[in-house]
C-alpha cells in the first residue's frame, strides 16, 4: 500500500512561483535562445522594459502612498510541512470523518455529519470554536416565508457574477440557491425558537415593516437577505458544541490538524496534534477542511493579497490562530487554490453614508454603496484613507440618511457622536477644517459648496449619489473624522466543487479531502460582495450541511 504523509517539503511556493513567473514571462517574450535587435539594428540581447520599479521616478504608472500592510497578529502555524515519521504517532484511531475546525461551517459539518450516523470527530486548534456573527440568511428559508420576502433569483445571482467579475464558479452559487433553504432551516430547527424570533436584519431597527427584497436606495442592490439568530454570538460556539456532542460526535480542543495522510490519490486521514504528541486519524469517508482563513499569518497575506487591500486601520476577526492550516494543508495534498490576488471582506470604518473627500481635499465616490464597494474606494485614494465630513447640526439631519440598510447597526445617537466626538477634527470655519485636516483648502471648500448645491438641487451629478438623502453641510462647526478600512477576513481558499470537494491542478476532485467555510475559495474574486447580505454565513451552513449528507452516501 502507497500510504505516505503528504507535506509540502522541498522547493517553496513563493520560490516555485518566482521560478514559474521568470521563466514564464521569458517564454511568453520569445527570449529564451534568442538575440533581439535593441532599436539600433544591433541584435545584442535588448534588456526587458521594467513595468515596476523603487524608483518613484522612473514608475511606468502613478505610484500610490500606502498604509503599511498589517495582519491581525501572528499566530501559531499548526501545518507541518516536513512529513511528520510514523515514530512520532503516538495514537491512532479509526473514524469515518475528522472535521477539522469549528466556526459556523466546522460545526455543521460535525452536527450533519454526526445526525446522519457517521462515526465522527471535530478538532480545534483552540479551547473553543468561533463565530463572528449571529446572523444568517437566504432567499428560501422559512424565515424568509414566514416574513413574506420573495427574491428575484436571476437579479442575485446577477449581482454575485458582477460583483466577482465571473471569476466565482457560477454552479456554486446556484448550489446555494437552490439549497439554502433546506440547510438553514435544518439548521434553525436546533434552536428551538418559533419563526418570530428571527427578525430580519433591515427590520431589527426603526423600520420593522420593511419586507422589499433589496433596499432601492443604494446604487448597489443591498439584499434583504439577512436575519438575527435570537442567539448570542459569544454563546453560538458552546451552544452548537452541545448539538455536536448531542448527536454523537466526539469534541476535541487544543488540538489542531497539522497533515494529512494520503494513499495513492486518495487522502485517508489526518494527523492531529494533542497534549499527548501526534495522533493520526483514519477516516473510512474523508476529511473536512474548515480551518478558517489566514488573518494571523502575515507571510500569507503579504504572498497572496494586494498591498492596498491590506493598508486597514485594523481588524474585527475574534479568530486569533487562524494562520491558513487547512490552506497549508490542502496544498501540500495537490489542491489548487484561487487564483492570486485573494480577496478580503472589508469594511469602511465609518458604515453611515456621510460625505466623504481624499487627502486632495476632493470627493471621490458615492458614499451610499455597499460596504465593500465604499471601502474599496477608499483603499484607492492616496494613503488609503479619506475623511467623511459633517456639520454642527448632523443630530437634525441624519434622518435624511436612516434608511433600512443602516438603521440595524446602532441607534442614529451613536452614529452622530462618532462623527462629532473627541475623534474628530472640529473647526468654525471649512477653511480652518480644512488646515486641521492638511488637504488642500481652495479645493476642500469648492468640494463642499459644491455638495451644498447639489444638495439643494437635489442631484448629485458627480456620483449619483441618492438626491433625497444628501444633507447639506452649512452650520458650523464643521467635522471630519480621518478613515481607513477594517479587516474582517480572508476569503481566499482551495477551490471546491459543488460536493466541496476539493480540487487538484487538473481541477478533479481530490477523493477523501472537502474544505468549507473560508478554507474554500471559488466563489469570490477582488471583493466579497457585501451586498448579499449573510451570504458568507450562509455558505458555511449550506454546504456544511450538505457535506454530512454527501459523506454519507460513500
Amino acid at each position: 500500500m502507497d500510504r505516505r504523509i503528504i507535506s509540502g517539503k522541498g522547493l517553496s511556493r513563493r520560490s516555485f512561483l518566482q521560478c514559474t513567473l521568470a521563466v514564464g514571462a521569458t517564454a511568453s517574450l520569445g527570449l529564451t535562445g534568442c538575440a533581439l535587435e535593441n532599436g539600433t539594428g544591433s541584435t545584442e540581447e535588448a534588456a526587458p522594459t521594467p513595468r515596476q520599479t523603487q524608483d518613484v521616478s522612473q514608475a511606468v504608472w502613478p505610484s500610490i502612498e500606502y498604509l503599511e500592510p498589517k495582519a491581525a497578529g501572528e499566530g501559531t502555524i499548526a501545518f507541518v510541512e516536513d512529513t511528520i515519521p510514523e515514530s512520532d504517532i503516538v495514537a491512532t484511531h479509526d473514524v469515518d470523518v475528522v472535521v477539522c475546525g469549528l466556526g459556523p461551517a466546522g460545526d455543521a459539518a460535525a452536527l450533519s455529519c454526526a445526525e446522519q450516523g457517521l462515526r465522527t470527530v471535530a478538532v480545534e486548534k483552540r479551547a473553543a470554536g468561533n463565530y463572528n456573527s449571529a446572523t444568517l440568511s437566504g432567499t428560501d428559508s422559512r424565515i424568509h416565508k414566514y416574513w413574506g420576502v420573495a427574491y428575484d433569483r436571476k437579479e442575485w445571482l446577477d449581482d454575485a457574477m458582477v460583483n466577482c467579475s465571473y471569476h466565482g464558479n457560477q454552479d456554486l452559487y446556484r448550489f446555494w440557491l437552490e439549497h439554502n433553504g433546506e440547510a438553514v432551516d435544518w439548521y434553525i430547527g436546533h434552536f428551538g425558537k418559533t419563526d418570530d424570533a428571527y427578525p430580519l436584519t433591515f427590520a431589527a431597527g426603526d423600520f420593522p415593516d420593511f419586507r422589499e427584497p433589496y433596499d432601492k436606495t443604494s446604487l448597489s442592490r443591498s439584499w434583504n437577505t439577512m436575519f438575527n439568530l435570537p442567539i448570542a454570538v459569544t454563546s453560538l460556539p458552546s451552544t452548537l458544541a452541545d448539538c455536536i456532542t448531542a448527536a454523537g460526535a466526539e469534541i476535541r480542543y487544543n488540538c489542531p490538524a497539522c497533515q494529512l495522510v494520503v494513499d495513492g490519490d486518495t487522502v485517508t486521514g489526518v494527523i492531529v496534534k494533542s497534549d499527548a504528541g501526534y495522533e493520526r486519524y483514519d477516516c473510512a469517508k474523508g476529511v473536512v477542511l474548515s480551518t478558517g482563513g489566514y488573518e494571523f499569518n502575515p507571510e500569507m497575506l503579504e504572498e497572496r493579497c494586494r498591498p492596498r487591500d491590506l493598508a486597514i486601520g485594523g481588524w474585527l476577526t475574534m479568530a486569533s490562530e487562524s494562520t491558513g492550516d487547512g490552506l497549508l494543508m490542502g496544498l501540500a495534498a495537490g489542491a489548487i487554490e484561487d487564483e492570486y490576488p485573494q480577496a478580503l471582506m472589508l469594511d469602511p470604518e465609518q458604515l453611515m453614508p456621510y460625505l466623504r473627500v481624499n487627502k486632495l481635499g476632493r470627493r471621490f465616490t458615492a458614499e451610499y454603496e455597499a460596504y465593500n464597494h465604499v471601502a474599496m474606494a477608499i483603499q484607492n485614494q492616496p494613503g488609503a484613507y479619506c475623511y467623511y465630513v459633517v456639520d454642527g447640526n448632523l443630530a437634525s439631519k441624519i434622518d435624511k440618511i436612516w434608511t433600512p440598510s443602516s438603521s440595524p447597526y446602532g441607534p442614529k445617537e451613536s452614529w452622530v457622536q462618532a462623527a462629532t466626538g473627541t475623534g474628530a477634527l472640529k473647526a468654525d470655519t471649512l477653511g480652518e477644517l480644512a488646515q486641521k485636516m492638511d488637504v488642500p483648502e481652495d479645493t476642500f471648500v469648492a468640494s463642499i459648496q459644491h455638495w451644498n448645491e447639489m444638495a439643494a438641487a437635489g442631484a448629485d451629478t458627480d456620483y449619483m449619489f441618492p438626491g433625497g438623502m444628501m444633507m447639506t453641510i452649512d452650520t458650523p462647526p464643521y467635522y471630519a473624522t480621518k478613515e481607513l478600512t477594517l479587516g474582517l477576513c480572508t476569503v481566499g481558499g482551495l477551490q471546491v466543487d459543488e460536493n466541496s470537494q476539493v480540487l487538484d491542478q487538473s481541477l478533479s476532485p481530490i477523493e477523501g479531502l472537502y474544505a468549507l467555510g473560508l478554507t474554500a475559495g471559488s466563489m469570490y474574486y477582488n471583493t466579497y460582495q457585501h451586498n448579499l447580505n449573510g451570504l458568507s454565513h450562509t455558505r458555511n451552513i449550506t454546504t456544511g450541511y450538505f457535506v454530512g449528507k454527501t459523506l454519507a452516501s460513500k
